[in-house]
């Protein structure tokens, strides 16, 4: 899936300081008083104060949203929540937004409602990069999800997951009217809505249009017309009636059956186990690691430093909005331990050099086509190059102001200090095997490694590529490709750089000195360093920073390790689905078209992983974390569904089956 150029509000405004949308030639919200719209038009139809106070399946109570504008109603929804929800439960808001406003808009509105100071500031701290697709806000310790998505809401919709744990509560039907919005207001929003409802889901809107009506009469809601706000005569509020039943359009990717929280066994202690160890944890669930070395961070994830910032490609498809969401992901939670000084390393900014005629080309179309903000990224002209990073360079390049460095080892010890997390060390797994189910109780995973046996509800594999046994029980096409990075001490280098680069590699400052590389070293599969690879680093960063290294290859030293890569360069993350089943239900016949008639995937019941990141795992693994807690728990998905199916362990069986090879 590939995403349209997102083109911001255009917004002029009344002498009241009332919001005005040229785009659809009509007001935000009510110049006499927007709250009390709020309230009449939403709050109240929708029984939100008294549903607030009750419990929620899954602890959670969803709404769905069209046309976050300003987001008036979040701070008026959200005020309520934090007074009336119960503290154990999450309010997870949903909103869909073609044309965002900038945050001095939304700041300009909130500025005269001083009741939600608070949550404004929340806010404005982890408001999205204004790109298109879905972003994911967390709020008030996790008590506020937000959701949001930039772009056509009917494009949005289908990439929502409809199991019964990603089912909306209450919607929000507001954005504009339909005379003036009728590209929103289609029976398409109405189908919608009516998937991913359950039978106590409401709606209420400020319309009450007899296309409106009917459309939602249609799609299963039962419709009630009642007085509306100031000078709108009326408005309509309702509840669907009956839920029906929806094929899915990939059963082969259907979300695992939720596990209850209990203990877990992280085979790793890389990025990838850490990550979602310390997910796992904060969760709840005790957590056992296991790592075959003899330290945490020792493989792909013990490198000084690994730079971070977003993927731009020409048409910023799958891989650039997994990547994007991967650093979103990345700055919620290293952004804290940074500021605490828990983690080594600096997010102030990094700058992508375009050494070869090919990512310039690809970088200009993705800054026409795609309008990327000056807050994700700005382009720089040679000379403005070398003044970011304070010595001569020879190529132009992208700055992003978010990017950095971070040291990998750090990252992993601050998420395995947890207590609900203990790690186990020298303890390679030599097998993993699931245990005949007792009546009644979830089979256990046994496991057992050379001088030890484990027990677990679930396991997640993390191991990178270097358990090549076990990756290839769980079917994983995971290669590994070593890499070689050149450690620089400071009296190697004519300047320290103000910031981390990539060119045909990359240099970044470390803690003593900096760090150059790295090396693609397919199929070799020596763990030793050499003379050429440290040669082949040092001419990529002088053929970017002229002078900048003076050390010679044999002079230098560095470490080699082996990076878990993927035949479509995205990560393996889920629950492993049953192969044995998969060949009975879907490969022994011919793929059709006619989709309802395979029935949905089944998994090894505990059975996950997150593997597979490659050189970005730094922007990947925490995204693959919450994607894994959202699985296993059983909660609404941390990204779309295109997203989820693109990363999904089957995905390689499924081409290969769907394809006739």
């Amino acid at each position: 899936m590939t995403f349209e150029k997102l083109v911001t509000a255009n917004i002029t405004w009344t002498e009241a300081s009332v919001p005005y949308s040229v785009q659809f030639e009509d007001y935000y919200f009510s110049s006499d008083d927007g709250l009390a719209e709020v309230e009449h038009t939403f709050i109240q139809p929708n029984q939100l104060m008294t549903r607030f106070a009750q419990t929620h399946a899954g602890n959670v109570f969803r709404i769905a949203e069209t046309g976050f504008g300003s987001g008036l109603n979040f701070l008026v929804t959200v005020q309520h929540w934090l007074t009336h929800g119960q503290p154990s439960h999450q309010l997870h808001f949903i909103s869909f937004e073609k044309y965002p406003m900038q945050w001095v808009d939304i700041k300009k509105v909130h500025q005269y409602y001083p009741q939600f100071k608070a949550i404004s500031e929340a806010l404005k701290a982890h408001y999205p990069l204004l790109v298109s697709g879905w972003h994911d806000v967390w709020l008030f310790e996790g008590r506020v999800r937000l959701t949001l998505w930039f772009g056509d809401v009917l494009k949005g919709l289908p990439e929502c997951d409809a199991s019964t744990g990603s089912l909306v509560d209450a919607w929000i039907l507001d954005g504009f009217t339909p005379s003036k919005n009728p590209d929103m207001w289609q029976p398409t929003l109405y189908q919608q809505m009516a998937r991913l409802s359950h039978e106590h889901t409401t709606f209420a809107t400020f319309t009450a249009a007899g296309e409106v009506r009917r459309a939602l009469q249609a799609a299963g809601f039962k419709v009630q017309k009642a007085s509306g706000y100031g000078k709108k005569r009326e408005m309509c509020f309702g509840q669907l009636q009956q839920r029906r039943k929806y094929s899915s359009k990939a059963p082969w990717f259907a979300r695992p059956t939720p596990v209850k929280t209990g203990d877990a066994m992280v085979i790793g202690a890389g990025l990838a186990g850490a990550s979602v160890a310390y997910q796992l944890a904060n969760a709840g669930w005790q957590v056992t690691v296991l790592e075959a070395e003899s330290d945490v961070a020792k493989q792909a994830s013990g490198n000084l430093a690994g730079t971070v910032h977003p993927l731009i490609t020409a048409d910023w498809n799958l891989r650039s909005q997994w990547y994007l969401q991967g650093f979103e992901a990345m700055l919620r939670l290293i952004t804290p331990w940074l500021n605490q000084q828990q983690v080594v390393g600096e997010l102030q900014g990094m700058v992508q050099m375009l050494v070869t005629k090919t990512s310039l080309e690809r970088v200009t179309e993705s800054l026409q086509r795609v309008g990327l903000p000056a807050e994700l990224t700005t382009f720089l002209t040679r000379e403005e190059v070398a003044q970011k990073l304070g010595t001569e360079a020879t190529a132009s390049g992208l700055f992003f102001p978010n990017g950095g460095w971070l040291n990998p080892p750090s990252v992993v010890k601050r998420c395995l200090q947890h207590h609900n997390i203990t790690v186990r060390v020298k303890q390679s797994v030599e097998n993993l095997v699931q245990s005949n189910p007792i009546k009644n109780l979830p089979p256990l995973w046994q496991i057992k490694t050379a001088n030890n046996r484990y027990q677990s509800n679930i396991v997640i594999v993390a191991t990178g590529s270097l358990n090549e046994k076990l990756n290839q029980q769980l079917g994983l096409p995971i290669r590994p490709v070593k890499g070689q990075v050149t450690h620089l001490k400071p009296t190697q280098i004519s300047t320290a750089l103000n910031y981390s680069v990539t060119h045909a590699g990359y240099s970044s400052p470390c803690l003593d000195g900096a760090v150059s590389g790295a090396t693609f070293e397919a199929p070799n599969m020596s763990e030793h360093t050499s003379t050429a690879g440290h040669q082949q680093n040092l001419d990529n960063a002088n053929q970017a920073l002229p002078h900048w290294a003076t050390a010679s290859a044999n002079s230098v030293q560095g470490r080699v390790a082996f990076r878990p890569t993927t035949p479509d360069h995205l990560p393996i993350v889920g629950g492993v689905p049953d192969p044995k089943w998969m060949e009975t239900s879907y490969f022994s016949q011919s793929h059709t078209h006619v989709v309802y008639k395979y029935p949905m995937q089944r998994y090894q019941t505990g059975l996950y992983v997150s593997n597979g990141h490659g050189p970005r795992g730094l922007m990947s693994v925490f995204l693959a974390a919450e994607s894994l807690l959202a699985d296993i728990q059983g909660t609404a998905p941390v990204q779309p569904l295109s997203l989820y199916h693109a990363s999904h362990p089957a995905r390689f069986a499924i081409r290969k089956w769907r394809s006739g090879k």
